[in-house]
């Protein structure tokens, strides 16, 4: 039946939906105002009980404020409920029609009138319970809200068929008879008793508590619209509170009839203007004044009896009540960050959320880690589906969804970027709070972005600067290896020519002397050479990477070495010597440290990156690994190409080194060089 209820709703427009709830609550109106004019002629005429205000409140102004969110919303289950309502219009115009009927002229159909008398304020019982429990999605969120839902309707169904068949007046009026009651039937008038104080007084309870857990638990849109609606409640709870301490009178009357349109204006207001206000700050304060001023009366009450009751309106009486004042004020921050952190965890993840960005910042080793941790951060603590930063770097926790809420993020007057956050729900937005904290975290994102993009500009000019270096370098070794050095070579040759042509000549003298030429030459060639080999390896040169790789494992004795490597072709310098510097010192530790049998070195070469990898089968590394002078001087290696350095333990037992070189970062034109 519901889904046949369900394909028929589907099949009407909403055009149409929004002209039958119009219909609904101008009839609904129309009603009342017939039942108050029907009520003054009678009381021209006869005399008759009074018509509550708190009737007309609920047979007019919540059909009224359904028929506002229907207009908006015409498949919102909520305002059809509040039209819903409109069935006590129905039922105070037919119960003055019976009393007219009764008391001054019978008129026809009085009799189905006075049946309906019986037993037409039945919505009474349920409103309350099921707007609370549908509120706002119009559904029920858990299977207990479900069963306590079922179990209102089910009493409230229970009364109604009992006040239709008990014999007795109606409550518009003794003179209203029920035409149809059997008299044996009267002990039912309990069943009407027990079910009424079921959905008022055990039902609604429920289901405020019920609400109160499911506002805890909501975020964005929905817990905006549930604080709202809570706030309503609130206002509903004061009100009838201050209804019952002034009883029946005028002030009275006005408390109760503002307890009944708290929760209608409070649908409406939750529903299409939950963003005028924030909600977290209106439903924070009102619980705890509402506490405090609680506190106020509970404990100035308790003491005016305890103490004497004569106290009350004495000097000393007021007094104690402007202290109890003071004292409630004294605690009031200390409610407030009871509620806070019990009531809106959302709230508490705020104040979380500072920390972490604090941990992110001292405790990361770069800022674009910082900045990573700090969008992990913001997704965990508010529990948000998707956060991104797209700027000059780029992090992102979890799936992009197709609609992102963008927030620009500025750095030293400068947009270097922007937050992408997506909605906890499609279509939901974000509260003014949260709006400001992702604008804060915005500005923390964007120094942190900043600083990555002067760490990247500063490691990209110095691996520059090291592969001209290293460039610089092999080509001085080369022009002193093939240039300088073979040079000074044959001039001392030539001066032990000269000196053997001297000799032979007679000539000691200038002979002696071109000896001593030779040998500063000499010395001069030994120095050239000394200063050739310092500026690279040489074996680089001599061998090549890939043979000078293979050479670092060969002749290890009882140490097996095994080389893979990919065709490297022709490296930039600074990639090949730093390499190299790092393989031979992994193999050093090795040989010193591992007490391994094999080691393994292996080489990948692609168009970005050059990847090495040196492993072993020895003890592995320590649980908490000291670095020492070696391993702190590959990781400045590394860094000075733009590369990186691990360490990790290898399956099985032993180390990995691994290395990985930019290849186009580090790579320097010759011609640059030369120039």
């Amino acid at each position: 039946m519901r889904a046949t209820a369900h394909g028929l709703a589907d099949k009407i427009g909403d055009s149409a939906l929004r002209r039958i709830a119009l219909v609904l609550g101008v009839g609904a109106v129309t009603s009342i105002v017939g039942a108050l004019v029907l009520h003054h002629e009678l009381t021209e005429r006869v005399s008759a009980e009074p018509m509550f205000a708190s009737d007309l409140v609920l047979g007019a102004a919540w059909p009224v404020a359904g028929v506002v969110l229907l207009w908006h919303q015409p498949r919102n289950r909520c305002g059809w409920l509040l039209v819903a309502t409109g069935l006590i219009s129905v039922y105070l115009l037919l119960g003055q029609y019976s009393v007219w009927s009764a008391k001054v002229s019978p008129l026809p159909g009085s009799a189905v009138a006075d049946w309906i008398s019986m037993f037409g304020f039945g919505v009474y019982f349920i409103v309350l319970p099921l707007l609370t429990l549908m509120f706002p999605e119009g559904g029920f969120g858990s299977r207990p809200e479900k069963i306590l839902a079922i179990s209102a309707l089910s009493a409230a169904m229970a009364a109604v068929g009992a006040r239709m068949v008990v014999p007795g007046r109606a409550d518009v009026d003794a003179a209203v008879q029920n035409p149809i009651g059997i008299d044996v039937l009267e002990p039912l008038n309990y069943v009407t008793l027990v079910s009424s104080f079921y959905c008022l007084a055990v039902a609604t309870p429920l289901a405020v508590v019920a609400l109160v857990l499911r506002t805890r638990r909501a975020v964005g849109v929905q817990r905006a619209q549930l604080q709202w609606f809570m706030v309503g409640g609130i206002v509903m709870a004061c009100a009838l509170i201050l209804a019952l301490l002034l009883g029946e009178t005028g002030p009275g009357n006005a408390a109760f009839v503002i307890a009944l349109l708290a929760p209608p204006v409070a649908v409406v207001s939750a529903t299409l203007r939950f963003r005028l206000v924030d909600a977290e700050f209106a439903l924070s304060r009102s619980i705890v004044l509402v506490l405090v001023v609680a506190l106020v009366a509970a404990g100035g009450g308790l003491m005016l009896w305890r103490l004497d009751p004569e106290l009350a309106g004495s000097r000393a009486g007021i007094a104690l009540v402007v202290v109890l004042v003071l004292g409630a004020f004294a605690v009031r921050a200390v409610l407030q960050r009871v509620i806070d952190n019990w009531w809106f965890p959302q709230l508490r993840g705020s104040r979380t959320l500072a920390p972490r960005i604090s941990e992110a910042v001292t405790l990361s080793s770069e800022p674009r880690a910082a900045l990573t941790d700090l969008i992990s951060a913001l997704r965990t603590e508010l529990r948000m589906p998707y956060v991104a930063f797209d700027g000059v770097v780029r992090a992102e926790q979890g799936i992009r969804p197709a609609h992102v809420v963008t927030i620009d993020a500025i750095a030293l007057g400068r947009r270097v970027g922007q937050l992408e956050v997506a909605p906890r729900r499609v279509g939901e937005g974000f509260s003014a709070e949260e709006r400001r904290l992702l604008e804060q975290v915005a500005a923390h994102a964007a120094m942190m972005a900043y600083a990555t993009s002067l760490v990247a500009e500063t490691e990209h000019s110095r691996a520059s600067i090291v592969a001209a270096r290293e460039e610089e370098r092999r080509r001085l070794r080369n022009d002193l290896h093939d240039g300088v050095g073979p040079g000074l070579a044959g001039i001392a040759l030539q001066m032990d020519a000269l000196a053997a042509e001297l000799r032979r000549k007679g000539d000691d003298a200038h002979a002696h002397k071109a000896d001593g030429i030779r040998d500063r030459v000499r010395e001069a060639v030994v120095q050239v050479r000394a200063v050739s080999r310092g500026l690279r390896p040489p074996v680089l040169d001599q061998l090549g990477l890939a043979q000078a790789l293979r050479q670092l494992v060969d002749g290890l004795g009882a140490i097996e070495g095994v080389v893979q490597l990919d065709d490297m072709g022709e490296l930039p310098a600074a990639a090949e010597v730093a390499t190299y510097t790092i393989a031979a010192e992994a193999v050093t530790n090795v040989v010193h440290h591992s007490a391994a049998s094999r080691v393994r070195i292996d080489v990948e070469c692609g168009e970005e990156n050059l990847e090495l990898r040196v492993s072993d089968n020895g003890r592995g590394m320590p649980g908490r690994p000291t670095p020492g002078v070696g391993l702190m001087s590959m990781r400045q290696r590394a860094a000075e190409v733009g590369g990186r350095v691990e360490h990790l333990a290898a399956q099985g037992g032993g180390t990995v080194v691994r290395l990985v070189v930019p290849i186009a970062s580090v790579a320097v034109p010759r011609e640059a060089v030369r120039q």
